[in-house]
């Protein structure tokens, strides 16, 4: 049985999800998170006299990535970040880096935030470390190193932006028109964004594939039983997709 499914994730977050299951399946992606370029003016000029006492910058997704060095090459910084050890979560994101004439290292295929603290921990456990982040969502990176005492600096590169209603309005058309049977909820506030942006949308009648442990318990509790589940991560989620057919 064929399947189609909506997801709602920015492209850029779900970049590991797309490069694995794009092209497998059939998706119909409407993106309810938006972001823009974001910074703290005292920040910047913090961050700029200061950014030599780096060692790493650890890069935990695209989307921060990408904000990041349009941060990077509006205050002509490229030769001192191209000198310090870019580590990266996904090849996406690696690959992003390298167009952007970055060397970068993905320590791992298909790594998770631990993975990447093992690899910086063989590599020295001197040396301070940047995380470029979203300034409305938790990071797991900084929160593994602070645990073990390692030095860390989060730095705000952008913030959460209000869909237009004209996109609202057209994603809501589409919805309506185009045909699908199974939805890709991969965290909490996705099931959030889905239930306001799409009111009338019974997910109790639809397959639904769970990004998590967790928020497959939050959807038992809403009388939603997920046909798959992840593990939390976007790979993880994309092994679920393809694993089998849904339904």
């Amino acid at each position: 049985m064929s399947y189609r499914i909506l997801i709602t994730a920015e492209r850029d977050v779900a970049a590991p999800f797309l490069k694995k299951a794009e092209g497998e399946t059939d998706l119909l992606h409407l993106p309810l998170e938006l972001t823009g370029y974001s910074v703290d003016p005292e920040e910047t000029q913090a961050l700029i006299k200061t950014l030599d006492r780096f060692s790493f910058i650890l890069h935990e997704n695209l989307r921060d990535a990408r904000f990041f060095m349009q941060w990077v090459n509006n205050h002509k910084l490229l030769d001192q970040v191209q000198n310090l050890v870019n580590l990266t979560l996904d090849q996406p994101t690696a690959d992003f880096l390298e167009v952007e004439k970055v060397p970068a290292i993905c320590p791992k295929a298909e790594a998770r935030p631990i993975d990447l603290l093992e690899f910086l921990l063989r590599i020295s456990r001197d040396g301070y470390s940047l995380c470029p982040v979203h300034s409305g969502k938790t990071s797991e990176l900084p929160g593994l190193l602070q645990e073990l005492d390692l030095p860390v600096s989060e730095f705000s590169v952008c913030s959460e932006k209000t869909i237009p209603t004209e996109t609202l309005e057209l994603y809501r058309e589409k919805i309506e028109k185009e045909s699908f049977d199974t939805v890709l909820i991969h965290n909490r506030s996705a099931l959030v964004r889905i239930q306001t942006a799409f009111p009338d949308l019974n997910l109790q009648e639809l397959n639904i594939i769970s990004g998590s442990a967790g928020l497959t318990e939050l959807l038992r509790k809403e009388g939603i039983e997920p046909v798959r589940q992840g593990n939390g991560t976007w790979y993880s989620i994309a092994d679920a997709v393809l694993s089998s057919e849904v339904g």
